[in-house]
């Protein structure tokens, strides 16, 4: 009975600890992406939020792409990369969605790259290093929401990509703050996720 309530007050113990852990990863990851750390780059790169059935942007993707539409007019980089591929039962790939949104915009077409092969963040920063390598380009600026900043620069920077990075509540406004609450902690277990999986 002695060693039933040791072992249950360290399965208590280590839940607590997970919890804080989890707690603080999500406010940290959070004040993280509050702050623009823009700089001039090769490239902005857009990360890839999803696509409507009719093929545009979902509404996250619309709002990194009018931010690094800023960003491109502010003279940030000479080029764009769109990131994302397809979504289960939508006819368009996120890349190319967010392509064509650009070029409504008035983007000229030798400053559109896109990719339409990745399923998710560390996707995204392969084959983008891949078109950048192949170009002979470092700088990529990062473009997304917030909370997945933190991460995906992680993930860039894997690759010995040079990165900064801008949210683009700074050009679109705030998310709700259900999705920001429910995406922080979501982020904070990806990330702890990730750099398990290099360990192993």
């Amino acid at each position: 009975m002695r060693k039933r309530g040791i072992l249950k007050s360290l399965l208590l113990l280590m839940s607590g600890a997970a919890l804080l852990t989890l707690l603080i990863g999500a406010i940290f990851i959070h004040s993280y992406g509050q702050v623009d750390r823009a700089a001039p780059a090769d490239a902005i790169v857009i990360l890839g939020a999803g696509t409507r059935h009719d093929g545009t942007p979902s509404y996250s993707y619309a709002r990194r792409i009018r931010h690094a539409l800023a960003l491109y007019a502010q003279g940030y980089a000479p080029r764009l990369i769109c990131t994302g591929g397809y979504t289960q039962r939508h006819p368009v790939s996120e890349g190319e969605a967010c392509a064509e949104m650009l070029r409504a915009h008035g983007v000229p077409e030798r400053a559109i790259l896109y990719e339409s092969r990745s399923r998710n963040t560390e996707e995204n920063a392969l084959y983008t290093y891949q078109i950048m390598a192949a170009n002979g380009w470092q700088r990529a600026l990062l473009v997304s929401d917030g909370y997945h900043l933190f991460r995906a620069e992680a993930m860039f920077r894997a690759h010995g990509l040079t990165v900064s990075s801008s949210p683009a509540q700074l050009s679109s406004g705030a998310l709700p703050w259900q999705s920001v609450i429910r995406n922080m902690f979501r982020e904070t277990a990806a990330f702890i996720w990730w750099q398990v999986r290099r360990l192993i």
